[in-house]
C-alpha cells in the first residue's frame, strides 16, 4: 500500500452467506492533520499527541460462516486429493530460499537490525505479487517454541488473489500457499482483496483480506493441489488446482462490521482494516491508512485460548479501546498493552507525499493516551509489524519494489 493513495478493497462473503448485508464502500480520504484554517497543511509532526476516542460503535459479528464452511470442508476433504495436512508439510515441500539481508533497511544500526530478503527474482523484483502482512511462530506460540516460522501476505497486481508464505527462519527456505474460498461441497475459489495484514494464533491465521471483513483459516486444513494450471478449483481434468500454487488453504469462517457495507477511514463505526496484529494482553489491533493522520488504530479483544477473536454475550467482538493516530500515512501497528510502535510517514519527507519518490519510512513508538514521537528510519514503504513477546522481537515487513526486507529488531 502505498503512502500516495489509499487502497481499500471490499471482499464480500459468498452469496450463500446472506447473514452478511452488501454495501458500498464509503472510504473517504482524512482531513490533513494540522490543517491550517486557509487549508496548507504544516508539517507532520515528529511527536503528537495520541488521544483515545470512543470505540463503543465497532463491532464485528461471525453469522453462521464456521458452521457453513466448516461442512463444506468435511466435504470437500473426503476427496482423496485434499487431505488435509499442515504448515510442517507446506515447509518440508519449500521450492524458493530466500537470502541473507541485501538491501538496506534504514533502520538504526545499534538496532542490529537482522532479517532475510526474498528470493532473487519475481518475488523481489516484479509487482506480480506484493507483500503486505507478517506474522509468525512467535505469534502463534507466545511463550516461544523450537521452531521460528515466518507467515506473510500477499496480494496479486489486480487484487484477484491472495496467498501466504511460510518462511522457515533457520534455513531461509519458503513456499507460496494460495487463500481460497469453499463454495460449495465440491469446489472452491480464489479470495480477491489486498492481503492487508494477518495475525498468527493457535491453529489459526486471522487475514484482513479487505477493509472491511476478516477471514479465518485453520492450518490444520491445508490442501495439496495440482500446479498444471492457472485454475482455482476443480479443474476440467478433474484435479484441483490453486493457480499453479502446490498447496491451498481453506476460509473456516470470517467476521465483518455489524450491519455489513464497507468500511470508511477516519470516520464511522467501520474503521477500515489496513493492518493486524496481535497483542500478547490479551486482544489484537488494526490500523487504517490515512494520508496526513488521524487514521484509527483499534484494540479488539481476542481469545488466547481458542485463537479466535472474543465474542461477548450477544455473539459480537466488542472493540475495547481506539485511539487517533497522528502518523501520517500509517501503514501498520502493534502494541503491548499501552505501548505502540506505529510505521508511517518521516516528518521530515511529509512535504513529498505524492511526488512519486518512495523514501524510507519511519517506526514511531507512543503511549496510549499520550503522545507519539520518531524512533528510526526504517525500509521503505514498511508495512506491517509483529511482536514476538518470548525473543522480544519487533518484525516488520516491507513492500518496495527491488528493496523487499522482512527484518526484526529488538522490542524497546
Amino acid at each position: 500500500m502505498r503512502i500516495s493513495r489509499l487502497l481499500v478493497t471490499i471482499a464480500l462473503i459468498t452469496t450463500s452467506l446472506s447473514a452478511v448485508p452488501a454495501g458500498s464502500l464509503g472510504a473517504t480520504a482524512a482531513e490533513p492533520f494540522g490543517a491550517t484554517a486557509a487549508g496548507s497543511l504544516a508539517t507532520a509532526p515528529a511527536a503528537a499527541t495520541f488521544p483515545r476516542i470512543d470505540a463503543s460503535g465497532f463491532q464485528l459479528v461471525q453469522g453462521s460462516t464456521f458452521a457453513t464452511y466448516g461442512a463444506r470442508i468435511a466435504a470437500l476433504e473426503t476427496k482423496p486429493q485434499l487431505a488435509p495436512v499442515g504448515v510442517p508439510e507446506v515447509l518440508a515441500a519449500s521450492n524458493r530460499t530466500g537470502r541473507a539481508l541485501c538491501h538496506a533497511t534504514y533502520l538504526n544500526a545499534a538496532l542490529n537490525p537482522q532479517g532475510f530478503c526474498w528470493q532473487d527474482g519475481e518475488d523481489d523484483d516484479l509487482n506480480v505479487w506484493i507483500p503486505q502482512g507478517v506474522t509468525g511462530s512467535g505469534d502463534a506460540q507466545p511463550g516461544g517454541g523450537a521452531r521460528r516460522v515466518i507467515a506473510a501476505t500477499w496480494h496479486n497486481a489486480d487484487d484477484t488473489a491472495i496467498r501466504v508464505s511460510f518462511l522457515d527462519v533457520a534455513t531461509n527456505k519458503y513456499r507460496h500457499v494460495l487463500l481460497v474460498e469453499p463454495t460449495s461441497d465440491s469446489n472452491f475459489a480464489a479470495i480477491t482483496g489486498h492481503g492487508h495484514g494477518l495475525y498468527w494464533s493457535g491453529n489459526y491465521l486471522v487475514v484482513a483480506t479487505s477493509g472491511s471483513v476478516l477471514r479465518v483459516f485453520d492450518l490444520r486444513h491445508v490442501w495439496r493441489t495440482d500446479t498444471s494450471s492457472e485454475v482455482v478449483g476443480l479443474g476440467a481434468d478433474g484435479k484441483y488446482h490453486a493457480r499453479w500454487h502446490a498447496f491451498a488453504l481453506p476460509q473456516v469462517g470470517a467476521y465483518w462490521y455489524a450491519g455489513g457495507g464497507g468500511c470508511a477511514a477516519s470516520t464511522g463505526n467501520r474503521p477500515c482494516f489496513s493492518s493486524l496484529a496481535l497483542d500478547h494482553t490479551g486482544s489484537f489491533v488494526s490500523a487504517e491508512h490515512t494520508a496526513r493522520g488521524g487514521g484509527r488504530i483499534v484494540r479488539w479483544p481476542h481469545d488466547p485460548a481458542t485463537g479466535l477473536p472474543k465474542t461477548n454475550a450477544a455473539g459480537v467482538v466488542q472493540a475495547s479501546e481506539a485511539l487517533a493516530s497522528p502518523v501520517w500515512g500509517m501503514q501498520g501497528a502493534v502494541s503491548s498493552g499501552d505501548s505502540f510502535v506505529i510505521t508511517g510517514v518521516c516528518p521530515e519527507y511529509a512535504d513529498n507525499i505524492g511526488d512519486g519518490v518512495d523514501y524510507p519510512s519511519c517506526l514511531h513508538r507512543g503511549t496510549a493516551g499520550g503522545s507519539t514521537a520518531v524512533w528510526t528510519k526504517a525500509p521503505k514503504n514498511t508495512e506491517n509489524l509483529s511482536h514476538w513477546p518470548a525473543t522480544h522481537e519487533l518484525w516488520l515487513i516491507s513492500e518496495q519494489l527491488r528493496e523487499r526486507v522482512t527484518v526484526h529488531i529488538p522490542w524497546q
